[in-house]
Parts: C-alpha cells; sequence; structure tokens
C-alpha cells in the first residue's frame, strides 16, 4: 500500500475535526436547546463526558513518561500543563456533580470503551500518534462549549457553566498545542500512516460518543 503523502495527510487531518466539529455542535444543539431538557439529563450526561478529563490525565502521563525523550523542552513542559489542566477540570465538575448528588465516576463508562481502548492502543505506536488521536476528540469539543454554558445558564445551573466557562478557555490551549505536535513531530511515512489510522478511528468513536451522551428523544436517525 502506498504511504499517504504529506498534501494528502493534511486534507484528510483537518477534514475529519471538522466533520466532528459539526457533528458535535449538531448533537449538542438539539440535545441542550430543548425546553423539556431537565436538570437530570444533563448531570446524566456530564457523568459520561467527565471520564474524559481525568482520561487524559492518564493518557498525558503515559505519553510524558514514554516519550518526552523524543519531545523538545518546550512541549514536554506544554503537556504537563495541558495535563494539569485536564486533572483540574475534572475537579471542579466532580465537585458539581457531587453538590447536586451525583456520583464522579471513577472508571470509564462502559458505552465508551471503544474511545478509551483507542486512546491506550496509539499510545503504544510512536510519541504522535495518540496526540492526532486527542486532538481530533478535543477539538470537536470547541463547538459545544457556548452551547454548554447558555443553556447551563438557561435551565439554573449557573455553577456547572462556570466550570465549561474555563474549560472552554483551556480546550483552545489543548487543541493548538495537539496540532502543533501533530505538525512538528508527524513527518515520516510510518508517522502519517499511524496519526491518521488513529484519527480515523476516533471520528466513529466520537460520532458514538456524541450520540449517546446527547440523546434526542423521538428523534429519527
Amino acid at each position: 500500500m502506498t504511504a499517504i503523502t504529506h498534501e494528502e495527510f493534511w486534507t484528510e487531518f483537518r477534514g475529519i475535526k471538522e466533520e466532528l466539529k459539526k457533528y458535535a455542535h449538531d448533537k449538542a444543539y438539539k440535545f441542550w436547546t430543548r425546553e423539556d431538557l431537565t436538570q437530570h439529563e444533563v448531570f446524566t450526561a456530564i457523568e459520561q463526558r467527565v471520564w474524559l478529563e481525568i482520561a487524559y490525565v492518564f493518557f498525558l502521563g503515559k505519553q510524558i513518561n514514554d516519550y518526552w525523550k523524543e519531545f523538545e523542552r518546550s512541549t514536554v513542559t506544554a503537556l504537563c500543563k495541558h495535563m494539569w489542566e485536564e486533572a483540574h477540570h475534572y475537579e471542579i465538575i466532580c465537585r458539581v456533580l457531587e453538590k447536586h448528588g451525583y456520583t464522579a465516576p471513577t472508571e470509564p463508562p462502559k458505552e465508551h470503551l471503544g474511545w478509551e481502548n483507542l486512546h491506550w492502543e496509539a499510545l503504544g505506536k510512536d510519541r504522535a500518534c495518540a496526540v492526532a488521536v486527542w486532538n481530533c476528540s478535543e477539538t470537536s469539543t470547541t463547538t459545544t462549549h457556548d452551547i454548554v454554558i447558555e443553556n447551563c445558564k438557561r435551565i439554573g445551573l449557573p455553577d456547572l457553566a462556570r466550570c465549561y466557562e474555563t474549560i472552554k478557555k483551556d480546550e483552545e490551549f489543548h487543541a493548538r498545542l495537539g496540532e502543533m505536535i501533530v505538525e512538528r513531530y508527524v513527518v515520516t511515512d510510518q508517522q502519517r500512516d499511524n496519526a491518521i489510522w488513529g484519527a480515523r478511528r476516533l471520528r466513529e468513536e466520537m460520532m458514538h460518543y456524541y450520540d449517546t451522551i446527547y440523546p434526542v428523544p423521538n428523534e429519527t436517525a
């Protein structure tokens, strides 16, 4: 099989991210703007969504531990900042969950084991494959933050809205960091093959993820 070229890689990689951003926006909009949306539905979604925050602490820690000597110093420290911010997101959201009588997740939701396992598999391939995976995942959320914030306020959850105001700011940095790492460290044919393999797999997992956390009653397929 002929290796994917630099131009082909970037066209497809950025295309996958744009496709996921639109998919996430549409699913979030239909879920969050419903007039009959309940706080229970919101917290059921958040219990699943918040796992991704702490999962990225584990993924990033593994990546830093295994590959830090292959990255520039500034990249390593940026990944450490990213990891700390993910832990902070998990903590502030879990406090709100517990305040409202819900439980912070301590293991991957069974519905999202495919997403979880893909990240671990990508981490074993090379220094940047997992970055390509989490960059697609995190970039997809950037179109949902304003929807989440506005509608948390609308239904009487200003505490949760404040969490996502913090997350929105941090995730913009995470998305830029991931793209920069892919640009800088995905340079060989094998690395491009690994990275696009991860992005393609992630597309399917994220669509399943948004279908699961943002269900809309009586919506036809």
